[in-house]
């Protein structure tokens, strides 16, 4: 008897056992098919991604951020660094009267934080969440922007942690209304 074979076993049946594919064979040949069918249909696909524009995590066009901060703030960096890890692409520029760009783009005294983006057309007034921002672009309502006033602790950017939802303000001619809680 070999070392092999198990006590009772015959050599014929040791040379089925060994003809059938074992359950683990069996897997690991049906995972690198499936693979493989992904890889030749998302190749085969009418739909060319190369020419597509870039997107963003959720899935919408993504655009260029204008950043127009006061020379020097910090928070404005932070916010920054929250765009460019969502995806987008940010151009920060330090305006000298940051006070006169808002006024220019018809930013409400009330609605006012430390700094103020351009995205796509709108108007992005503060600390405002990327949720809100793809909402905006997403949708595309007939407002002139939006706005998360002041500079509230654990906004996007901020330091502290969220005590509450974040009340984000639709800015249009001049008025703000309720955009939505984000």
């Amino acid at each position: 008897m070999s070392m092999m074979s198990r006590p009772g076993d015959s050599p014929r049946a040791n040379a089925r056992d060994r003809s059938r594919p074992s359950l683990r064979r069996v897997t690991m040949l049906s995972a690198g098919l499936l693979a493989i069918a992904g890889v030749v249909a998302a190749c085969s696909s009418d739909d060319s991604s190369a020419d597509a524009e870039p997107t963003s995590a959720d899935g919408i066009r993504t655009a260029l951020v204008e950043l127009h901060s006061a020379p020097g703030c910090d928070c404005c960096g932070g916010w920054e660094e929250y765009m460019t890890a969502h995806g987008f692409t940010v151009e920060s520029t330090e305006e000298a009267d940051l006070s006169a760009f808002k006024e220019a783009r018809g930013v409400p005294r009330d609605a006012w934080s430390c700094h103020t983006a351009v995205i796509d057309g709108y108007t992005v007034e503060g600390h405002v969440p990327v949720e809100a921002i793809e909402d905006l672009l997403t949708d595309r309502p007939d407002i002139d922007g939006i706005a998360l006033p002041g500079m509230p602790p654990g906004s996007p950017g901020m330091s502290g942690e969220k005590a509450a939802p974040f009340e984000v303000l639709a800015i249009d001619d001049g008025t703000i209304a309720i955009f939505g809680e984000y």
